[in-house]
């Protein structure tokens, strides 16, 4: 896929910042309980805490994005993850910790829903933004395994020299990523605010919360995006504790899922064609999820190699849902957003994936693992109902934006 000047630097942005990411996924934990003495349970908490508050913080990155444009928030928002990161070398007890991981994860929030604001303004035709948005995907995946295994000199050296120069690297990288975000060409220009006359002719531009559809729509994709807890959560679980099947298993199909998604988002990507096309793909994500959710219910009923092979059934399936979702939703949350509120709707829409990260993990353990088997039929079932009425609702609000039709009349 060739991209334009813009795509490229958004996804050299993406590679620099996501190998930051990674080295602080890997390291971080060690540097908190080793060198500044936190005990696990209280670095836990502390990320718990901050993710729930920042779930409302992160809005305000939308809302910024509609008045001084989507390029400088979003540079701010990589500069903010460096300063924290920097931070973590100067934190000495757990409430500095907590101060400083609130604005990382608040930043960490904030930026995909304005990455994609950006897009949609430097990218002006609608396919070219769902395959720049896969190709960044793949480079952050890229990115992460990469910096994760860079991680391992400081955690081999286990010294608070090494951690702190790999702090300050996650910093640099993050400003990198900044300084190539600033260099992203705005083809079109932000909206909101720049002409007053705008609230007279559409009273819709000043609403607070998007449209019903749309809210609609953000709330069945939580659902949707329970491949992220499933994966990340429920599989490893489910292994250890519901079936026979080796524990090396969990790590090898954590690759596997991680080899599927890069190999299969861009071409995944390249079906959302058309907005039929595109909301059909919502039903398909849902009934892929569900194959996936009676695979892993079918491995906890045998044993050895057939688990495995069930197990390893169950996260194909749910590493090509994965690319599905992604590439249906990157399409229809920009294509659905009025184009004057557009960072504030991908804000509220980003919810549904941050709230999935927040809650998943509670209806995973309290209410799927802990009905065995049953528990998969069931989410099997709730994932295909869900799918299907997300493509109504979005075929609805793509007629109601064709015909014209006010979203709130």
């Amino acid at each position: 896929m060739k991209l334009t000047a813009g795509g490229r630097r958004l996804a050299a942005a993406a590679l620099v910042q996501s190998l930051g990411i990674g080295l602080f996924m890997a390291s971080s934990m060690a540097y908190f309980t080793r060198q500044v003495d936190l005990s696990a349970n209280q670095v836990a908490s502390g990320l718990a805490l901050a993710g729930v508050v920042a779930l409302g913080i992160s809005l305000l990155g939308g809302v910024l994005a509609d008045r001084y444009g989507a390029r400088r928030v979003l540079a701010a928002v990589y500069l903010g993850r460096g300063v924290c990161c920097a931070a973590y070398v100067f934190v000495t007890d757990f409430w500095q910790f907590m101060a400083v991981t609130l604005c990382a994860v608040a930043c960490d929030r904030a930026g995909p829903p304005v990455l994609q604001a950006l897009v949609a303004v430097a990218v002006p035709e609608r396919q070219e933004r769902t395959r720049l948005l896969a190709v960044v995907n793949v480079v952050r995946n890229c990115g992460l395994g990469v910096g994760a295994m860079a991680a391992g000199v400081a955690l081999a050296s286990d010294t608070q020299a090494a951690y702190r120069v790999t702090l300050i690297a996650i910093g640099l990288a993050f400003l990198g990523g900044a300084v190539l975000v600033l260099r992203v060409p705005e083809l079109a220009a932000p909206t909101a605010g720049g002409a007053p006359e705008a609230a007279e002719e559409q009273p819709v531009r000043s609403r607070v919360l998007p449209d019903a559809r749309y809210l609609t729509l953000t709330g069945l994709n939580f659902l949707l995006f329970f491949f992220d807890t499933m994966l990340l959560v429920a599989m490893p679980v489910w292994i250890l504790e519901h079936t026979d099947a080796p524990r090396a298993t969990v790590s090898v199909l954590f690759a596997l899922n991680t080899v599927l998604v890069v190999v299969l988002q861009i071409p995944v990507s390249k079906l959302a064609t058309s907005q039929r096309r595109t909301t059909r793909m919502l039903t398909w994500t849902g009934a892929v999820l569900a194959v996936s959710s009676l695979c892993f219910a079918a491995s906890g009923s045998v044993g050895g190699g057939p688990a495995v092979a069930w197990l390893a059934a169950a996260v194909v399936t749910l590493s090509l849902a994965e690319v599905i979702a992604n590439s249906a939703v990157w399409d229809l949350s920009i294509a659905l957003a009025p184009e004057e509120q557009r960072g504030r709707y991908l804000s509220v829409f980003n919810l549904s994936v941050a709230g999935q990260r927040v809650l998943g993990p509670v209806m995973v353990t309290g209410l799927l693992l802990g009905s065995g088997s049953l528990g998969w039929v069931v989410a099997a079932a709730v994932l295909v109902v869900a799918g299907g009425a997300a493509e109504r609702v979005a075929r609805a609000a793509g007629e109601r934006m064709r015909t014209g039709v006010p979203v709130d009349a």
